[in-house]
Parts: C-alpha cells; structure tokens; sequence
C-alpha cells in the first residue's frame, strides 16, 4: 500500500519558530559584523535597515502587504550602488558588498527548506570572506565561535525540541572530533597552491607609500595597528637607535612631494638578481609581515636573503614578488657594517643633486652662505643639524598646515612638524650644497615582548620578539659621501633626541592619545600594569599563531617532513594519514561501544521506542508519517486507513501524547506504560497481517 495522500503534505511551505527565527536573525547579525570593518558606510546602513526590519517582522508575525515590490526596489537601488562604487572599492570588496547584500536579503524569502539551506551556505561563505583579511589569533576564535553558531541554526532545524545549550553542546563536540583529522591533515597534506588568485582590496592598502609629503607619515602615527614582527636568532639584539627598518628610498622631487625612482625597480623586471656587497659580522632574524596589499617589506641595511619570492632591489630595499595579501613570512641577514654604493654613478648623482630652482629661495639662500662658509660636505650637514637643535624647533603630530607644502614657510616660520618635514627640508638643504640626498622611509624602533623569554643551557636568551606598530613609522635621510658610500642621517635626533633612542616622548603620546580619541588606545593600556601585561601575553600567543599556523609555508612544511621521515616522504605522509584516520575512526568506535561515563548516550524512553518502531512498520507498508504532523492528527489518518484498529491506534497515540508532553505520577505513568503495551500488540499484529 502506497501512501500519497497530498492533503497532508503540508511541510511543502517552511516556516521557522520563534526561536529559531530570532536565532538566525542573531546568527545574520554576527556574520555581518564579521566583515563590517571592510564595508562601505551606505552598505552597513542598508544591512542594519534590512536587518531591522527582519527583526520587526519578527517579533510581530505580520507580513506587510507591499513587501516584495519594497524588496524589489532595495534590492535594485543596492546593486545599482554597488555598481557605481565597484572602481573606487575594487573587485574584492565589490564582490563582498554583494554577497553581504544577497545575505540579508535572502532571509525575506524562506519559503521552502532549500531557501534555508542557501542562506546558511551564504552565511559560511561570509565567514570564510573575513578570513581574507584578518588571520590573528583573537580574530579567528571570534570566527569560531560565529561557526558553532551558524551550525547550532541548522542543528536547532533539525532537533527544536533540544534546547540551546544541548544543541550547543552537540556542535562542539563534533568540532573537536573533525579537529583532529584537521589538524593531521594540516601538518601532513601536502600545501598546495591556490587554484585561483584572490584580487586585491584597493581600500585596504595600509601602511607607507611611494608618494610622501610633509605630514603623510604623521596620519601613520595616529593608528596602532601592527606592521610586522621580528624575532632575533641571536642573543644579541641591536639598540633601538640603530632599528631603522628599511621599506622604500625617495629621490625625486617635484617640489611638492617625494616619489621613488624608476630606475629603483628595474630589477623587479629584469633577469639579473641584485647582490649587494656585504662586509662585516651578520646578524639574523625572522620576519612576519601583516597584509598591507603592497609589494614593501622591511629589513636593516644592507639585508640579504635567499627566499626566492623576495627581490633585493638597487636601492637596498626589499620586495615581495606579488603584493602582500595575508601575513607573510621570510628570513632575513642584515650586515650593519656594510658600506651603500661606494660609488655613484652619473645618473644617480644627477637626481639626488636636483632641485626645483626657486621653489624654496629662502633655503637657497642659505645654502649658498653654507657653501662660503663650509668647504667640507660633513661641516655643512653638521650645521643644519645645529640649526634644528639650537633654535626653537618643535617634534609634533599636530604641524601647521604649510601652502603647497612649502619648505621655506616650515623651515623659517612654523618651525613645527613631524619626521619628513625635517627630512625634506634637510634633504632638500643638502642638495642645493652640493651633496647628493635622498629620503628614505621605513619603520623605526619596536616594542620588544619577552613574555615568553626564557634561558637556556649557553645561558642565552630564547623567545621574545619585536612587534613594530603604524605609529613607528620614520622617515629620515641618506647623504652620499666619498669614500663613505651612503650615510644615514636623522634629523629627527636634533630636534627630539628621545624619538631616536628610545621611542615616543610623552609629548608625543599624549597627542597621539588625544588625537585618535580612542579609549582604548594604546598608550592608555600601558599605563595600566595589569592590562599591559595581558596585553603583552595575548600579543606572545598570537606571534606563536601566526609564525606556526598562518606562517607554515611550503618549505616549512617541507624540512619538518624530512626532519621527522627522512627520505620517501611522500609514501611515508600518506601512511601517516590513513593510520591516524583510522585511529580517530577507532577511538570513538570504542567510546560508543563501550559507553564510556563522559560520552554515555542515554537510551530514548520506552514509549518512544514504542511509537517509532510502529511507525517504522507503517513505513514499510508505505506509509510515512510528515515531520510536522502531531501523533494526534495522524491517528485519525490511520483511523480511516484502518478502521480495524481506529480506537486502539488513537488510544495509543493518546496516551504517548500524554506520557511526552504532560507531568503525571509515577503510579499514572505506569498504568499509560502497561495500556501502551497492550495496544502496541494489537497494532503491529494488524499490520503484520496486512498487505
């Protein structure tokens, strides 16, 4: 007997409870703010407005009577807005504008179980969206924990008679069981390349660039966002005065600006690598870049290295071969005694001599009383640096604003302003007396962490690094000189000595503080002992993150193999993984065999059992009972079906209603157990007999 009565099919329309409908609409809100920091303000507004309304249709279960044309004309206006904004945001954030949008509005639309099951798979591909941009350790618990949300929906879809907390229970469980094959599989399956490349995010450019005014690197300081890490291989780690990390070289001028020299990337295109001369005792350390959607990266002069996706460049700089689109990891020698282009050619000495005559005549002019008065390239240096340190000089965040960035007007009038107004206007004075200049920006400084320092047996020190953050950002400059080569000079020494040696002054940091209006700024948590001190060891755990997660390359991937398997890795890998799946597959084979105490699964009451197994022998027959029918509304189904057993199967269905939903005394419970039992018989030995 086939049963396709249709008048019960009435799980073709989905609908959610309440619970789970406002659980959804929780779980959309936290997809969302995922990836809030990469949205446009309109989109944020049109989600939250979109989301607001979900909201409101929820709490009042009414349907509003023009609701599809409403979502027909946002859904219009929000693509047509995307459109017009896909140049300026890219095609990245373009694409997750879009997605986002689909997202919230999707849930206007769950007519039927498979728009639920979109809009959850929407909700995963928004998760691994935010991904691309933020990796650190904080962040990417906060995505797990999204993830056991956005898995307790659909658990709660299947199971609403759980509650939350055993649903929730559920999820985790089953995450940390499929995390130890991860974990295997992370460690042992071979890393291969991406399949496609992931455009770039145009806004999310961060960090310096190759075009640098007066004020720029100022904007820089304001953020406390981190840069890169370093970890010293080597007890001994340079003095902060000499941490002057290397990013780009700018050398021409156009009166306004700084911008880089094109010659500076003729490596980049050509087959023949850059290999500096070196001298002098090497010092070693690993880097770990954040993503800054740019090719820079940043080492002490002169820096080698044999990563080949990283270029050493004429300059003495380093780049990456692709722009940096997730944390990047590389090893680094620098030599601090080796001299910079001990001779110069003809072009390079043309540019790094020009200037824009009569664009800064007062500084001409002194230039000219400098040459009379000093023959010696070094005595003309020593004296514009005397000038910064002895008149009334100032280092702020705050410098006035000068017209088409003037140098004369900083130099001679406003006398105030941050690292590259001193290093363009000393720049720009040793160029007009003859001595080729050029400004060169980077990073200088770090907050060392030694959290996890230790000493080991050479009496050596092990395990802290150097975080360096936005805000230490520095421009200075580089003097050619004969027989010398390229010579760094800072004025930012003469002016705040402090800076240089040692880090901000509390001038500084005070501005900074009242600048950012953040509450939570940096140098507000320093000064409380305790906060800093967690801070520092959040800061530990995510370098241990990033450098062994985020940062297990290929090759790293590679010598720990060797290290552990010698030769045919590739044989001995793939063994490896078979015996530990079967491992795990084994393990909790005998943690359900057994029933052990802390995974002991509770057997489903007799009445239960009763109910199913009857439904189980309809089934066979060919009938099947809808998800969302009550035992009492299909009683009477089977009442007209079989009229033979109409009142024993309707006393049946009663009395299991009763022992499911209602408190009753144990005496009652006992007296329905042994009526259920009796009819049970009678039922299943009519349906044994039918055919």
């Amino acid at each position: 007997m086939i049963f396709n009565n249709k008048s019960i099919h009435t799980h073709n329309y989905f609908n959610l409870s309440n619970q789970n409908s406002w659980l959804l609409w929780l779980c959309q809100l936290v997809n969302i703010a995922s990836l809030s920091a990469e949205i446009s303000t309109w989109m944020l507004l049109m989600l939250v407005l979109c989301l607001g309304w979900q909201g409101f249709l929820n709490h009042h279960k009414i349907k509003v009577k023009y609701q599809p044309i409403l979502l027909k004309i946002i859904a219009i206006s929000g693509c047509i807005a995307i459109a017009i904004t896909a140049k300026s945001n890219g095609v990245l954030l373009s694409m997750i504008h879009l997605l986002t949008f689909s997202y919230v509005l999707k849930a206007f639309e769950l007519k039927q179980r498979k728009d639920f099951y979109q809009l959850s798979l929407l909700g995963f591909f928004l998760l691994a969206s935010a991904l691309i941009f933020k990796q650190n350790l904080v962040f990417s618990l906060l995505v797990l924990i999204v993830l056991i949300l956005n898995l307790l929906v659909l658990l709660q879809l299947f199971t609403p008679k759980k509650s939350l907390f055993s649903s929730s229970r559920t999820v985790v469980l089953l995450i940390i069981q499929s995390a130890f094959m991860a974990v295997v599989l992370f460690i042992f399956f071979p890393r291969l390349s991406p399949f496609w490349q992931v455009p770039n995010a145009k806004s999310a450019q961060t960090g310096l660039t190759d075009v640098v005014s007066p004020g720029d690197i100022a904007n820089l300081a304001l953020s406390n966002e981190l840069a890169f890490r370093v970890k010293f291989k080597t007890e001994d780690i340079p003095t902060y005065s000499t941490l002057y990390w290397r990013a780009m070289t700018l050398e021409n001028y156009d009166g306004r600006q700084w911008t880089r020299a094109k010659n500076n990337e003729q490596s980049e295109i050509s087959n023949h690598k850059f290999k500096p001369i070196i001298s002098g005792n090497s010092i070693a350390y690993d880097v770990i870049v954040e993503p800054s959607y740019q090719n820079w990266l940043f080492g002490l002069s002169v820096a080698v290295s044999d990563d080949p996706n990283l270029r050493l460049m004429k300059d003495y700089t380093i780049q990456n071969i692709t722009k940096l689109g997730q944390t990047r990891y590389y090893q680094v020698e620098s030599y601090l005694e080796s001299s910079l282009d001990l001779a110069l050619s003809t072009l390079s000495r043309k540019r790094n001599l020009a200037i824009v005559k009569g664009s800064n005549p007062r500084l001409e002019a002194l230039a000219t009383s400098l040459i009379e008065k000093f023959s010696d390239p070094i005595a003309r240096s020593n004296a514009v640096l005397s000038i910064f340190n002895g008149q009334q000089y100032f280092y702020t965040l705050q410098p006035p604003l000068l017209i088409n960035n003037n140098l004369d007007q900083f130099f001679f009038d406003t006398k105030a302003g941050f690292c590259v107004h001193y290093a363009s206007a000393y720049t720009y004075l040793m160029r007009a007396v003859g001595i080729p200049a050029r400004i060169v920006t980077g990073y200088l400084g770090g907050e060392y962490n030694n959290v996890n320092e230790s000493v080991n047996k050479n009496k050596t020190k092990q395990g802290g690094h150097l975080s360096i953050y936005q805000y230490d950002a520095h421009a200075w400059t580089e003097i050619w000189l004969d027989g010398i080569g390229w010579q760094r000079v800072d004025p930012t020494a003469s002016v705040d000595a402090e800076r240089v040696e040692s880090g901000w002054s509390n001038t500084l940091l005070n501005q900074q503080a009242s600048l950012s209006n953040n509450l939570l700024g940096l140098h507000r948590i320093k000064n409380i002992a305790w906060l800093n001190q967690l801070r520092l060891q959040l800061d530990a755990f995510d370098y241990q993150w990033t450098r062994w997660v985020l940062g297990y390359s290929n090759k790293q991937q590679s010598t720990f193999l060797k290290n552990w398997f010698g030769d045919n890795v590739h044989w001995k890998v793939a063994v490896s993984i078979i015996l530990t799946l079967t491992i795990i597959v084994l393990i909790f084979f005998f943690i359900n065999r057994f029933n052990f105490n802390c995974f002991k699964r509770k057997n489903p009451p007799l009445h239960l059992r009763l109910y199913q197994q009857i439904l189980r022998r309809l089934s066979k027959k060919g009938i099947v009972k809808p998800i969302d029918m009550t035992p009492s509304d299909f009683s009477k189904f089977i009442a007209n079906k079989y009229p033979a057993i109409s009142q024993e199967f309707i006393e049946f269905s009663h009395v299991f209603e009763r022992l499911t939903y209602q408190s009753s005394p144990i005496k009652n419970k006992q007296e329905d157990i042994k009526t259920l039992k009796n009819q049970y018989c009678k039922i299943l030995s009519y349906i044994d007999k039918v055919k």
